[in-house]
């Protein structure tokens, strides 16, 4: 049997209740995501490996927790041990090489600012920080990683990237198509440290990141299906992070719509763990919030148009029905949850936890196949595995599929033998770190704050983790047990933290006598 290609295309920050097979009464339109969907299999329990940016996609690349890539909080800030993304063999390209496959890559990166640190305001920034006294920059001079530093065929766009607006080779685009970008900046006066800015695009739709994104990508499948071999290709939006840069066609679709209040917007958050209020704005009310999300909305909306092109490209070329699409995310977005959260990180409530995934098989893969919702628990270093066995690379050494599972028995059997537990990591962000851990077991949730209070959680009766059990002595027994089973699911994922996490709890060899 031949191979199949595979395309990955991924968002960024993306909430799963913007999707209307994961929330059917959402306000936000996707109906090209909602057929692909509908031709998928739509993982209802996705789990990030950590909701922050860098080490979200540096799993994705290694299949490993960002514990062991050294890629815990975004790349050149505090907490992060390793800035640019190493060249191993285990990279997710490199496996895809070793078994006769190209690879292709555009979009958001944020693994990596290169090896030319002046090329980028972002890397011109960390030079500063040098000059300042801050050595974290000094080892990666002269060094770095981009995509195709690392054998991937496409474009790179070093570091965050800021939505992408900024970049030469969007510019040239924008230029050699006879472009004006007019992007209206809309934000009300920002502190240090806020979020949510917004804008609208007045400029044609073609004039905007995510179309020039698409024509990348068409760009560089057609290069690789002249190569004669099977391509994995990877596709990253910048949105709907924001900057929330919406065009006014799809911002007009909810510029006067109510939304309406998150239900955990007004909860009580007098006893939830102080870490959280680093990204805490409930003093702006539910108006602020609800502003955001119309452009949110709109750039999602946007996105999902984008989306729709590039599947009209695949079937085109006939590529489509014999290519395995995975749509993902990195991380979700709070957006007003739980007292008026923004952004991400530092909390791991299921806004920003948990991820969309969908996966629609190649037809030559399985006959008759039935698209349907599995509720399987699954993550993303789990993407990592299910691409490579999709390609047929098969695990010869002790690394395996690092910390993934391959999901691809799931396309012939719904019941398939599964783990029934999960977890993200967390270390915070910014110049702020906080050790933190969420672990799903069946129905629980537990939260481990490393300098803080927990948290846990009964997601059957309790979705919107609203009541914290964790100093109920009605559950007292059922807490400790969750934490032992994760202290032996850290044993068997070789954890940094299991030994302070144990000793922490009592458990294990440190359990009181």
């Amino acid at each position: 049997m031949s191979k199949k290609n595979i395309i990955f295309i991924c968002t960024d920050q993306h909430r799963t209740d913007t999707l209307s097979f994961y929330k059917k009464d959402t306000l936000c339109k996707t109906p090209n995501l909602d057929q692909l969907a509908a031709e998928s299999v739509v993982f209802d329990n996705a789990y990030t490996s950590c909701p922050v940016c860098t080490p979200a996609r540096g799993s994705m690349q290694t299949g490993l927790y960002p514990s062991k890539t050294g890629m815990e909080t975004n790349s050149f800030q505090t907490g992060c041990r390793t800035h640019e993304l190493c060249d191993v063999p285990y990279l997710l390209n490199r496996r895809l090489e070793s078994v006769g496959y190209n690879s292709g890559f555009t979009g958001k990166w944020h693994l990596g600012i290169g090896k030319d640190k002046t090329a980028t305001a972002e890397g011109q920034s960390m030079l500063k920080v040098l000059k300042q006294g801050f050595m974290e920059v000094a080892a990666y001079l002269g060094t770095g990683s981009v995509p195709t530093e690392l054998g991937y065929i496409g474009d790179d766009f070093p570091g965050h990237g800021n939505g992408g607006w900024h970049f030469p080779q969007f510019l040239d685009y924008l230029k050699e198509n006879n472009l004006e970008l007019d992007i209206e900046n809309k934000t009300p006066k920002k502190r240090p440290g806020d979020h949510s800015t917004i804008g609208e695009v007045h400029s044609p739709i073609e004039s905007t990141i995510e179309y020039f994104l698409v024509e990348r990508s068409k760009a560089i499948i057609d290069q690789m299906t002249k190569m004669d071999k099977p391509f994995y290709f990877q596709l990253n939006f910048w949105g709907p992070h924001e900057p929330f840069f919406a065009p006014t066609k799809y911002l007009d679709m909810y510029r006067d719509l109510t939304i309406p209040e998150n239900p955990t917007f007004s909860e009580d958050v007098t006893d939830a763990p102080r870490i959280y209020d680093l990204i805490r704005r409930p003093e702006l009310g539910w108006d602020f919030f609800q502003e955001t999300l119309r452009h949110y909305y709109a750039c999602t909306t946007h996105i999902d148009a984008q989306i729709g092109r590039l599947i009209d490209y695949l079937k085109e070329k006939d590529l489509y029905d014999n290519t395995m699409i995975i749509f993902g995310a990195d991380h979700g977005d709070n957006q007003g949850c739980h007292g008026g959260l923004e952004n991400k990180s530092y909390s791991m409530y299921d806004d920003t936890t948990k991820i969309p995934l969908v996966i629609k098989p190649a037809k030559s893969d399985v006959e008759n196949f039935e698209a349907y919702h599995q509720s399987a628990f699954v993550g993303t270093c789990d993407i990592y595995a299910t691409i490579l066995k999709e390609a047929g690379y098969n695990p010869t050494d002790e690394f395996g599929y690092g910390d993934g599972r391959p999901v691809n028995g799931f396309f012939t059997d719904k019941n398939q033998a599964w783990s029934d537990e999960i977890v993200t990591e967390g270390m915070g962000a910014f110049s702020v770190i906080t050790t933190q851990r969420m672990f799903r077991k069946g129905k629980y949730k537990y939260v481990f704050n490393g300098a803080g209070s927990d948290q846990f959680f009964d997601m059957e009766a309790d979705p919107l983790e609203m009541n914290n059990l964790i100093n109920n002595p009605d559950y007292a027994d059922t807490v400790y047990h969750i934490k032992d089973c994760f202290a032996d699911w850290m044993k068997e994922h070789n954890d940094i933290i299991r030994d302070a996490f144990c000793k922490m709890n009592h458990l294990k060899e440190w359990k009181l006598k």
